[in-house]
């Protein structure tokens, strides 16, 4: 494997470090995370960079005709880890992976409303599998959403919960059980600005920049051309994107960890104490250390891991594995470097900020819990 990145490759991360060291958005984020709003002053610079397009498969389209990037895995990290070292709240660059499932699965009309919205940078929809009785396990043991055939239409009951951006969404990709044959898991895009539907923002620990609702649905009323994919493949029609979506969650702890250490290290090079940078001091080397062992193996671990996504070979091991050990590690480092800024970095560093931040990485998109699970088996099937 050479992971020597290409000449367009170093020019894109030279542009997006270009681009946020111009604008000095940090205050901006600060503002936006105190404010709870979305930066949208940093997703238009990043619209302007091709961000959006540039991870779209080749064959999606925009309204102009404009075809996706084609971008993979490898340039995918690449550009996290360049907005993370910037501070960037990189959390909410992930819209994209649902693109590969629409295409799949999606009827054309349903390509043709929904695909030009990523390459704008929208959402398109939030994606409703979540709820209160439902978060890792889904099943139709588990879900209690419903759909119900009446009269040539289908009516959708029940209630989701922490469903990311649904609040910037006209629609909600819903995980729903046949009322007729609960068996039966499909998935429909349902409107959320209808009457019958109410969404609720909810009070989190962080992720300011980024809302997250309880939706519930009473008696929304919808089509049958609504369905997504065929009935009874709610939960396949979107896994192949799981372990993707797992790895760039793996890209994005990476990214606000890396940015919290190189805080750390130029915070231990300039704050001087009894003369000297406490840079000097054993025990904060001690942090340094373990703090750049983490670095290094999460870059040279999700490297290799989404190299063998673009090159087809990403197990659902290795995607579990790479959740669990970068969610674990930047959880770790952004603990280390706020210990190595002491008080500065309690009071209003960016790193309290990716300190919070940080914590739902090891539970969102499959806790660090079941990512064991899922490792271990595969792990043990080889040895039998």
């Amino acid at each position: 494997m050479d992971f020597r990145i290409t000449e367009e490759q170093e020019l894109m991360v030279q542009a997006i470090e270009e681009a946020m060291t111009r604008e000095n958005l940090e205050p901006y984020f600060q503002d936006c995370d105190k404010n709870h709003t979305h930066p949208e002053k940093w997703w238009e610079i990043l619209k302007e960079l091709g961000c959006f397009s540039m991870f779209l498969p080749e064959e999606a389209e925009g309204e102009d005709g404009e075809p996706g990037g084609g971008e993979g895995a490898v340039t995918m990290f690449l550009v996290m880890e360049a907005l993370g070292r910037c501070g960037a709240p990189i959390y909410l660059f992930w819209d994209h992976v649902k693109a590969d499932a629409l295409l799949e699965n999606g009827t054309k009309e349903q390509i043709d409303k929904f695909m030009p919205l990523f390459f704008k940078g929208n959402g398109a929809f939030a994606q409703g599998f979540s709820e209160p009785t439902a978060g890792t396990e889904l099943s139709s043991n588990t879900i209690l959403t419903t759909y119900t055939r009446r009269n040539g239409k289908v009516y959708i009951n029940g209630h989701k919960h922490f469903i990311s951006g649904a609040q910037d969404n006209d629609y909600c990709l819903t995980l729903a059980k046949n009322s007729e044959n609960p068996e039966q898991l499909t998935l429909w895009f349902v409107p959320t600005n209808v009457p019958g539907c109410k969404k609720e923002p909810m009070e989190k620990m962080g992720l300011n920049m980024e809302n997250v609702n309880d939706i519930w649905f009473d008696e929304v009323e919808i089509e049958e051309s609504d369905m997504f994919s065929f009935e009874g493949n709610g939960l396949m029609a979107t896994s192949k994107g799981f372990d993707y979506e797992r790895l760039i969650d793996a890209f994005n702890a990476y990214g606000q960890a890396l940015c919290a250490y190189e805080d750390a290290c130029r915070y231990a090079n300039q704050r001087i104490v009894k003369g000297q940078e406490i840079g000097r001091l054993q025990l904060i080397q001690n942090h340094i250390m373990e703090m750049t062992m983490k670095i290094e193996a999460m870059r040279n671990m999700l490297l290799h891991y989404a190299w063998n996504k673009d090159n087809n070979c990403l197990t659902r091991a290795e995607a579990s594995i790479a959740k669990q050990f970068c969610s674990e590690s930047a959880n770790d480092i952004a603990d280390h470097a706020l210990q190595v800024m002491g008080g500065i970095g309690y009071c209003g560093s960016r790193v309290s900020r990716i300190y919070r931040d940080l914590r739902i990485t090891r539970i969102s998109g499959g806790t660090g819990e079941i990512q064991t699970v899922i490792a271990s088996r595969q792990v043990l099937k080889k040895y039998k």
